[in-house]
């Protein structure tokens, strides 16, 4: 059964090339596949969000069909994996902490899969990748979530860029500006206090050069 590959994480540093040369074959303990019938990359097609207990969850955009993905350890073998799920977003769980990769995408309209890295720790941090050089930009979910009063946002640069993190209402007000200067590559962490907020959703988005991501955070009082 073929299906897609795709990276997910808390925090990022692994290269994109390291282990999704391939369609997701997702064939025993050897990641993606090789061959001519491999599906095409597309970026922005995955989002993913570290959860407890080791799990990652997994959304695949772009289709309505049946996903699949699998998490691959650092020495690059498949250590969880669904060939074909209903399920989307879906959950792979490792069998401990460390850093994984999880490759995963669909079969129909296209063959299509996308890529991103993940450290998986006990809480979800990892204090020792702060200041590593990521391979791309990546704006990570908050931890923890829902938060009272303080969060910790992390964010990836991949090369130098003026760069912004603002926090935004859900009606679209900014209430933040965390950060708001030029950064050089690297793995980076804010901490955001809503002591002063009401209980609700909140938006932060990251703005880094070109690339623009957002994602939601909850206040629960």
């Amino acid at each position: 059964m073929k299906t897609i590959l795709v990276f997910v994480t808390i925090i990022v540093v692994l290269s994109i090339a390291t282990l999704t040369k391939s369609e997701a074959d997702f064939n025993g303990n050897t990641p993606g596949c090789g061959g001519s019938n491999c599906h095409s990359t597309q970026s922005g097609l995955v989002t993913t969000e570290v959860l407890d207990n080791f799990q990652v969850r997994v959304t695949v955009s772009g289709t309505t069909s049946k996903v699949g993905g699998e998490l691959v350890n650092s020495s690059g073998t498949v250590v969880a994996f669904f060939n074909s799920t209903s399920s989307n977003p879906f959950i792979l769980t490792a069998p401990s902490a460390g850093t994984y990769t999880v490759n995963a995408g669909y079969k129909s309209p296209s063959r299509k899969w996308g890529s991103a890295s993940a450290v998986l720790t006990v809480t979800g941090v990892d204090e020792e990748l702060i200041g590593l050089k990521p391979d791309f930009f990546q704006l990570y979910s908050n931890y923890p979530n829902p938060f009272n009063p303080n969060t910790k946002i992390r964010y990836a640069i991949s090369e130098t860029a003026y760069t912004t993190l603002i926090v935004y209402s859900i009606l679209g007000k900014e209430v933040a500006t965390l950060i708001n200067e030029q950064k050089s590559p690297g793995i980076y962490e804010v901490n955001f206090e809503a002591a002063n907020l009401p209980s609700g959703t909140y938006i932060y988005k990251l703005n880094a050069g070109s690339f623009t991501e957002t994602k939601k955070m909850i206040v629960l009082k």
